[in-house]
């Protein structure tokens, strides 16, 4: 049977620590359930862009790059609560201090989760638009031309 006394939790949990009001406890039941999301999504972004980088299903699918978009938005927002984020420190000791919070974040994960957040499929969707322009003037020239030939 296992029981969580005293001996097995770690000390920063047998204990809540102070911390600032804008700080989240890394091990609170929000930031476990906000990890669980962040977790999901990475799953579905994961599986879902070279199933769509292979077949391009979705290139003019707006209902995707609005889906995506969101997925990216959430991307971001996990930025902004990961430097607001307690972590534990080398002791052991939960580290609440705001500076040393962001400089470890920006020193770890910052720049793998900055990456992640970018919106690849918006710039993709002006990336086309641009082709379908350029195919419209190509189509609108050659007509043109055509139509002066007779004149």
């Amino acid at each position: 049977v296992l029981q969580l006394g005293s001996d097995i939790l770690p000390q920063y949990k047998q204990e809540t620590p102070k911390t600032p009001p804008h700080i989240i406890l890394h091990y609170c039941l929000f930031k476990t359930t906000w990890d669980w999301v962040i977790l999901i999504l990475t799953f579905y972004t994961a599986i879902m862009v070279p199933y769509n980088v292979s077949f391009k299903t979705k290139q003019n699918n707006v209902t995707w790059l609005v889906v995506d978009s969101i997925v990216d938005v959430i991307f971001l927002v996990d930025i902004v609560l990961n430097f607001h984020t307690t972590f534990v420190g080398p002791a052991g000791e939960v580290i609440s201090d705001p500076k040393l919070i962001r400089m470890n974040y920006l020193k770890t994960w910052f720049v793998i989760d900055l990456l992640s957040c970018l919106p690849y499929d918006v710039i993709n969707a002006f990336e086309n638009v641009d082709e379908v322009s350029l195919l419209l003037f190509e189509e609108a020239s050659i007509t043109y031309k055509f139509s002066n030939q007779f004149t």
